[in-house]
């Protein structure tokens, strides 16, 4: 049975900036579902592909530049607003990069050391704690493995096996979502993003982002309720607004997680150690969490080097200024999801593009 000093599960931004980070200091194996190994895979990651100003930071932190490859298009510099509560549009400018989130997490993959050991379309089954660490239990292409590990790292998202097998229930559960993405043909030349508020379909928000591909729209819907029935009810209100979705070519679902104070935070214990959103780590306004996957990814890495056996303490430390910046975004929320407040700042036009 193979051994590894580190296991982690998921190579999204997190996985994969950890095992980046770690070099080959360790015997590190990173494992995920996908076929990351070759384009396209079999699982579709339900994201829009934005890299907002926060990850375009923590890229330039670790000296990294995208890749032409990477990138999606339009490159879009307008960010329209849409306000179905107090009937208001407004256009700002913001500064996203479009990618294609796929061959993003694949180009994040290729940058690990190659003594990082890679098991891909391979599931995650289960974990039993042993003398050394843990004895895991892999789904390889449907081929059952077995490793053993001392230190296992959850890398697996907001509905992370990891986090609910090794750690049980968290004290501060985070509120959950369900995301639901509908890809569709750009027939209407759609060629900027757009976030849309609707008390009546979510108390977060929905979104349309073009693509080369087509154009998608999402929907974030709180968990237990019917998120089919108001994704819908969304599209037919939109068209009040010029944007018409119908015969989706493509679906996607997820959970997404909202961290409402940042002592819903969970970055694991003893030997388990949680990264991303598995950890709770995502804005609480944009539910943006690639700059969070990057950074706590990096920061797990650079306790694991400093002190292997203490280094829960050191991720502890080190991830404080994450959880500071969820604390600042929180500030912010009255001003984007209070709809008297953001009828205010709406009227007033501040920092809107004006037509000319």
């Amino acid at each position: 049975m193979q051994y590894y000093d580190i296991t982690i599960i998921g190579a999204g931004p997190a996985g994969a900036s950890l095992a980046r980070s770690l070099g080959g200091e360790y015997r590190v194996l990173l494992v995920d579902k996908r076929a990351l190994d070759k384009e396209p895979s079999n699982h579709i990651k339900n994201c829009g592909g934005l890299i907002a100003p926060d990850a375009q930071r923590a890229l330039a932190s670790f000296g990294i530049s995208l890749p032409k490859s990477v990138l999606d298009s339009p490159q879009s510099f307008a960010f329209e607003t849409v306000d179905c509560d107090n009937d208001i549009v407004q256009t700002y400018q913001r500064h996203y990069i479009n990618v294609d989130r796929e061959r993003f997490d694949r180009w994040l993959v290729s940058l690990c050391d190659d003594k990082v050991e890679m098991l891909f379309s391979t599931r995650y089954r289960e974990s039993i704690k042993i003398e050394e660490g843990y004895k895991v239990t892999l789904l390889e292409k449907g081929v059952k493995k077995e490793i053993t590990t001392s230190i296992i790292v959850g890398a697996d998202g907001a509905n992370s096996r990891v986090k609910r097998e090794l750690l049980g229930v968290q004290k501060y559960p985070l509120k959950r979502y369900i995301s639901i993405q509908e890809w569709f043909p750009n027939d209407d030349n759609i060629n900027q993003f757009v976030a849309i508020f609707d008390e009546e379909i979510s108390d977060f928000y929905s979104w349309i982002i073009p693509k080369e591909e087509g154009v998608i729209f999402g929907s974030a819907i709180e968990e237990g309720k019917n998120a089919t029935t108001l994704h819908n009810l969304q599209k037919t209100k939109l068209k009040k607004y010029g944007y018409n979705f119908s015969n989706p070519y493509k679906r996607a679902g997820a959970f997404i997680l909202r961290p409402l104070s940042n002592k819903e935070i969970c970055l694991g214990k003893g030997s388990v150690a949680l990264i991303g959103e598995a950890s709770g780590f995502i804005s609480p306004t944009s539910a943006e969490g690639i700059s969070y996957a990057m950074l706590s990814g990096t920061m797990l890495a650079e306790s694991l080097l400093e002190d292997k056996e203490n280094f829960q303490a050191l991720y502890l430390d080190k991830s404080k200024v994450l959880k500071q910046n969820i604390t600042k975004k929180m500030l912010k929320y009255p001003l984007i999801y209070n709809k008297n407040i953001r009828k205010i700042v709406l009227k007033q036009g501040l920092g809107a593009i004006k037509n000319v």
